[in-house]
């Protein structure tokens, strides 16, 4: 693999700059342009809609002209500044999305570029020694117990747990994994610069300064969190683990759309059943249920989610 060079790495930031999460239009125009020639485009707008056209990226000029019309407010130069200002201050690294197992699986929807905080080796170790274990923020104490039980056996077995940060089973899973002196990765919704939630500032500090560990994200530093930054971001905890274990979640919890990402990138999936009268299991029962998620009981059955499943059609 070769290494980036500075100015591909920072024609990438510009896009991540310029662009949401998943915006389809984009990710089109720069795989068939390249970064910095789709960057250029971009300051004549009529030539960047021929140039999306011509990528095949948008199936009418209305769409294009309407994703340019979306990126051109954000096309200032003070705002990438701005952004890269921040990760040196900070000490976030910029690295290639290439570069992580598991990302190119997710095509144009993948990542311009990713910022990290922390240990640049823990993105890039290989996707069969990383699970995810995700799931409800209100969780119970049932919830907690077995992400505790499933976190110290996995990484005891050189496993880095993958998740979101958020509250309940993720901030459990990530604090197992410390406590252990395990490997964790935390995918954040908003710049690596800022906690979020709040309350979990100092598990986040933690994971960015513990060996083997890393906060990422895709969004720039600066940025914050929004509803579509979250469901977006849920797309990296699934391709980035060879496996996803809900634990707890009710029936439309967020971590469902985690585990649908895994299924439809061929990835492992489980989910632990609990108590039929559980509202916060429901999710769980849901995925056992109608989408074939494997029953997870212990350590054990998580451990031979790592097996390769077949891609759905």
């Amino acid at each position: 693999m070769s290494t980036p060079t500075n100015a591909n790495l920072e024609a990438r930031a510009a896009w991540s700059v310029l662009t949401e999460p998943g915006d389809t239009v984009a990710g089109g125009l720069v795989a068939a342009f390249g970064y910095a020639e789709a960057l250029t485009a971009l300051e004549n707008p009529a030539a960047c809609i021929t140039a999306i056209m011509d990528a095949d990226a948008a199936s009418t000029q209305e769409e294009a002209a309407t994703a340019v019309q979306r990126w051109l407010p954000r096309m200032n130069s003070r705002t990438l500044d701005f952004a890269l200002r921040e990760a040196s201050r900070h000490g976030i690294q910029m690295l290639d999305p290439d570069a992580v197992p598991g990302v190119a699986d997710l095509g144009i929807l993948a990542p311009h570029v990713l910022w990290v905080r922390g240990d640049l080796g823990a993105a890039v170790t290989p996707l069969s020694s990383k699970i995810a274990l995700v799931g409800a923020r209100a969780a119970t104490n049932y919830g907690d117990q077995v992400t505790r039980e499933l976190t110290t056996d996995l990484v005891g077995r050189g496993i880095t747990i993958v998740s979101g940060a958020a509250y309940g089973i993720d901030a459990t899973a990530h604090r197992a994994a410390l406590w252990n002196d395990g490997h964790t990765i935390a995918w954040l919704a908003n710049g690596v610069d800022r906690a979020y939630p709040a309350g979990n500032r100092d598990l986040i500090d933690r994971i960015a300064t513990h060996a083997g560990c890393a906060v990422i994200s895709e969004i720039p530093p600066g940025s914050a969190p929004t509803r579509h930054r979250f469901l977006s971001r849920n797309r990296l905890v699934a391709a980035t683990a060879a496996a996803t274990v809900v634990v707890e979640a009710g029936w439309r919890s967020g971590s469902l759309t985690t585990a649908n990402h895994a299924a439809i990138l061929g990835r492992g999936l489980g989910a632990v059943p609990g108590p039929i009268s559980s509202p916060a299991s429901s999710g769980c029962h849901r995925l056992i249920r109608q989408c074939e998620a494997q029953i997870v009981t212990g350590p054990d059955d998580a451990y031979e989610l790592l097996s390769p499943a077949p891609v759905r059609a």
